[in-house]
């Protein structure tokens, strides 16, 4: 069993036997377990969510080891990690940055510069986005604590509606 103020990531050679540990994160309190991992550039890189600057940010990292690299610089917490576009370089994400009771998504670089919110700013609430596997597509759901959920599919990264696939006009009416 795992301290739950510190987590290992290792890898084995199952031939050999061999372990080595390629990264760690500490924090006297507690480090929360990461489950959003992708490995990416045929394994010479992988994602890492850590709060090790104090707040929730999406790292790259390497196998062979060192320390990771921030992607997602900032005073605000990474509530998810949406999609990672190799080809192209991009790690898009969800995060509050303003209020908390909020939702958006944005892109970054892989190398932590041009960070942008997709989420039109003419659109305060929360957010969902499922992200087709090429990165051009998503299905977006937007709601306020006032206004039942809009779904639609919109293109990425312009976030240009291409069809509502349900507007709840009946509920929104009532």
């Amino acid at each position: 069993e795992r301290g739950k103020n510190n987590i290992r990531l290792m890898t084995a050679d199952p031939k050999t036997g061999r372990v080595q540990t390629i990264l760690t994160d500490r924090d006297d309190a507690w480090v929360r377990p990461v489950r959003e991992m992708e490995w990416i550039d045929e394994g010479k890189h992988f994602t890492w969510v850590s709060e090790r600057d104090g707040w929730r940010h999406a790292y790259l990292a390497s196998p062979a080891g060192g320390e990771p690299k921030l992607v997602t610089p900032g005073k605000f917490d990474v509530i998810e990690l949406s999609h990672v576009d190799a080809k192209r370089g991009w790690l898009y994400y969800i995060a509050s940055p303003e209020k908390p009771t909020q939702r958006y998504l944005f892109r970054v670089r892989l190398d932590g510069t041009k960070n942008e919110r997709l989420t039109p700013s003419d659109q305060p609430g929360t957010h969902r986005y499922d992200i087709s596997p090429d990165g051009n597509w998503a299905i977006h759901s937007y709601s306020t604590i006032n206004t039942p959920p809009v779904t639609d599919l919109v293109a990425l990264p312009g976030h240009k509606v291409i069809r509502v696939l349900e507007d709840n006009k009946k509920l929104r009416e009532k």
